[in-house]
C-alpha cells in the first residue's frame, strides 16, 4: 500500500491525515485534528502558536505512524503570514497573525509603492493581509535579527526537517513575487526595506526537501487553497468555478496564464500559481469566520440547531458586504453583523446565521459573475469543496444566489490534494491529470 500523510494546518484547525492512494478513489483518514486561534501576546500583538502547533503536527505524525509506515510527508497551511529565523536557525519570535492590526495603515504603503504596478508586478488581490503590508511595518529590531524568512508552511517543513525553502503557491501569496519570473521582486523588496538574502530560493511542489524519522518530505502546494484546488475532479474544467469554502471562501477558475489587466486590478482578483502550473484566478471572501466569531461569543453553541433555526428564519432578510474589512478582525462579531445589518441588539441568533450565510452567498454569486466576464466560456456550475461543504444551508444559499447549479466535493479537499502532489511526486501518478482522475475511479 503506498500511503502519504498530509499535514493540513488550517487558520482555525490543525489536521492530520493518512491517505491510502491505492484506494479508488483515494481513501483520506484525519488520524488527528487540534482546533486553535491567534493569541495574544505580551506586547499585545496577535501571533501564533507555533510551538504548539509544531508539536501537535509531530503528534499527529506519531499517531498516524502508529498505524503503519508512509512513503512521503506533505505539508500546507494558510498563505500570507511568515517566520523569522536567526543564524542558528531558530525562530527569533512567534508568527505575527494576518489578523493583527499593524498592518492597518496598509493603504498609505500600497499607495507608496504604486497599485497599478504592484498589481503588474504581483498579480494578486489587495488585501491588507498580504505578506508586502505586514513586512513593510514589521518590527525593526525583529527584521534585523533574522537570516532567513519563510512563509509558514516552509516554516513548519524547516521545524521536521531542517530544511531552508521556498515554495511556488505559499510565496505567490505574499505579493512580493513577479509573476511573470515567479521569483522574487527585487524591485518590491527593496521597496519595504527587506534584505534580499533572507528570502530562501523558490522551489516546485513535488520536491525532496529532507526526511522526518527516515520518511521523505515533499513540497506540495504549501498555500493550503493551492492544494484543495489540486483535488478537483478530472471532468473538464470549463464552465465550471470553484469554491474552496472554509475559514475563507476563495471563489475562482483554473487558468492557463496571468490576467494583469487593468480590468482584472480593478475587479481586484488575485492571479494565484496553481500548485503544478497554471494560475488560480480567485477572489477571497471573509468566509466561515464570521460564523466562527459569532459561535465563539456566544460561548460556542451547538450549530446544527441554529442552522435548523436559520433554514426556518427563510429569506429576504438583510444582507451585508462579506468582502468588507470590519469582519476582518472585530471585537465582537455578532454586534459588528448586526451594525452593517441594521438589525436591533436583541435579533435572535438565527437572524444573525441567516444574514451571514445569505451574505457569503450573496458575496459569492458576485464574484462568480464577475468572473465569468474574465473567462472564455460562461461559468455553468459551481464546485464547493473543504470543510465548509458540510453547510448544507450555505451551499443552497449559493446556488439560488448565483442561479447556477452548486455540487459538493471532498470537504477533506485540501489534504487530498496534498496527498495527490505527493503521489506524483513518489510516481503514483504520472501528473495532475492522472491523479486526479483517480478520484472518480471506481475501488
Amino acid at each position: 500500500m503506498r500511503r502519504v500523510l498530509a499535514v493540513d494546518l488550517g487558520a482555525s484547525a490543525l489536521r492530520v491525515a493518512s491517505v491510502d492512494l491505492d484506494g479508488r478513489p483515494p481513501v483520506v483518514q484525519v488520524v488527528h485534528r487540534y482546533p486553535h486561534a491567534p493569541v495574544r501576546a505580551s506586547d499585545g500583538t496577535l501571533r501564533w502558536d507555533w510551538d504548539r502547533l509544531v508539536a501537535e503536527a509531530v503528534r499527529g505524525l506519531e499517531l498516524a505512524l502508529a498505524d503503519g509506515p508512509a512513503d512521503s510527508i506533505g505539508v500546507d497551511t494558510w498563505g500570507v503570514d511568515y517566520g523569522l529565523l536567526d543564524g542558528s536557525g531558530t525562530l527569533v519570535a512567534p508568527p505575527f497573525s494576518y489578523r493583527d492590526q499593524r498592518a492597518s495603515t496598509w493603504h498609505q504603503t500600497a499607495a507608496r509603492l504604486g497599485q497599478e504596478r504592484l498589481y503588474a508586478i504581483t498579480g494578486i488581490q489587495l488585501m491588507p493581509i498580504n505578506t508586502v503590508f505586514q513586512l513593510a511595518v514589521h518590527d525593526r529590531s525583529e527584521l534585523d535579527g533574522a537570516a532567513t524568512l519563510l512563509m509558514l508552511p516552509e516554516l513548519l517543513v524547516h521545524a521536521l526537517t531542517g530544511a531552508v525553502t521556498g515554495e511556488r503557491t505559499s510565496a505567490g501569496t505574499s505579493a512580493l513575487v513577479d509573476i511573470a519570473t515567479g521569483d522574487w521582486s527585487g524591485e518590491l523588496v527593496d521597496a519595504v526595506d527587506v534584505d534580499r538574502s533572507l528570502l530562501p530560493p523558490i522551489m516546485r511542489a513535488g520536491t525532496a526537501v529532507g526526511q522526518w524519522r527516515g520518511i521523505s518530505v515533499h513540497l506540495v502546494g504549501g498555500h493550503d487553497t493551492a492544494s484543495a484546488v489540486a483535488a478537483l475532479p478530472a471532468a473538464d474544467p470549463s464552465g465550471t468555478a470553484f469554491v474552496s469554502s472554509g475559514t475563507w471562501m476563495l471563489v475562482g477558475a483554473e487558468r492557463l496564464l496571468p490576467d494583469v489587466s487593468e480590468a482584472a486590478r480593478e475587479a481586484n482578483f488575485s492571479n494565484e500559481p496553481g500548485v503544478l502550473g497554471g494560475v488560480r484566478f480567485l477572489k477571497n471572501v471573509m468566509g466561515l469566520w464570521m460564523m466562527q466569531q459569532c459561535l465563539a461569543a456566544w460561548g460556542d453553541p451547538p450549530l446544527e440547531p441554529l442552522l435548523a433555526a436559520a433554514e426556518l428564519a427563510g429569506g429576504g432578510g438583510p444582507v451585508v458586504d462579506a468582502t468588507d474589512e470590519r469582519f476582518l478582525a472585530p471585537s465582537d462579531m455578532p454586534a459588528e453583523v448586526r451594525r452593517a445589518a441594521g438589525l436591533p441588539d436583541d435579533v435572535e441568533r438565527a437572524v444573525i446565521v441567516r444574514c451571514v450565510l445569505a451574505s457569503l452567498a450573496a458575496a459569492t454569486a458576485r464574484v462568480v459573475d464577475e468572473l465569468e466576464g474574465f473567462l472564455d466560456s460562461p461559468v455553468r456550475r459551481i464546485h464547493v469543496m473543504g470543510g465548509g461543504a458540510r453547510n448544507t444551508l450555505l451551499n443552497r444559499l449559493i446556488a439560488e444566489a448565483a442561479a447556477r447549479p452548486v455540487t459538493v466535493g471532498a470537504t477533506e479537499a485540501t489534504a487530498l490534494g496534498n496527498a495527490l502532489v505527493q503521489g506524483i511526486a513518489i510516481g503514483a501518478y504520472a501528473d495532475l491529470p492522472a491523479a486526479r482522475a483517480a478520484l472518480t475511479a471506481d475501488r
